[in-house]
């Protein structure tokens, strides 16, 4: 019996060697930026003082223009109001073309409460499920979302003092945000 654990363990150690290795080995490395679009780097370093970097320098410099038209592309505007002591978080389409908006779950906003010092001390989405289903909707130019949230919801369990909330929308393809300082009493 001895002789059959230690021959499994052998066996276990063995067959787990050279499993760690890098699956993306030879290929370009692909990082997932805050707007949406990806950013490759193929990985390769041409540090050698070159000419021949300074002929793509025109093609990086339009590259990094179209990133940056698209990720503004998908921000959309977020504005805070206040009904009575209420807030109303309200997410408008400021472009000239209807935005496609996908959500991955029912959740389509978030806030987050954080005292003076900017510690998170409440965030809306905590101890909260949402259904997992697909949600698509078109968002016209113009047109605006809105997201009530009470007062009283918000300053629950919350010491008096100053606090600040920030609405986040949770399109997983358009995004924005709004930030408010309060006080509760």
């Amino acid at each position: 019996m001895y002789k059959m654990m230690l021959l499994l363990i052998v066996f276990t150690m063995l067959a787990a060697c050279g499993t760690g290795g890098n699956s993306n080995e030879g290929s370009p490395e692909t990082n997932d930026n805050s707007s949406g679009s990806e950013v490759t780097d193929g990985g390769e370093d041409n540090s050698d003082g070159t000419d021949d970097e300074s002929d793509d320098t025109e093609e990086s410099k339009e590259e990094l223009k179209k990133d940056l038209e698209r990720s503004k592309e998908g921000e959309l505007a977020g504005q805070i109001e206040r009904q009575n002591k209420d807030f109303v978080f309200t997410v408008t389409n400021n472009h000239e073309k209807d935005a496609d908006i996908h959500f991955s779950s029912g959740k389509e906003y978030d806030y987050v409460v954080q005292d003076a010092s900017g510690k998170t001390i409440k965030r809306l989405s905590t101890g909260m499920m949402y259904t997992q289903a697909i949600k698509e909707l078109v968002l016209a130019p113009g047109e605006s979302l809105e997201y009530p949230t009470t007062y009283k919801d918000v300053a629950a369990d919350l010491p008096p003092g100053e606090y600040s909330i920030q609405f986040i929308f949770t399109g997983s393809n358009h995004h924005a945000t709004a930030k408010e300082t309060f006080t509760v009493e």
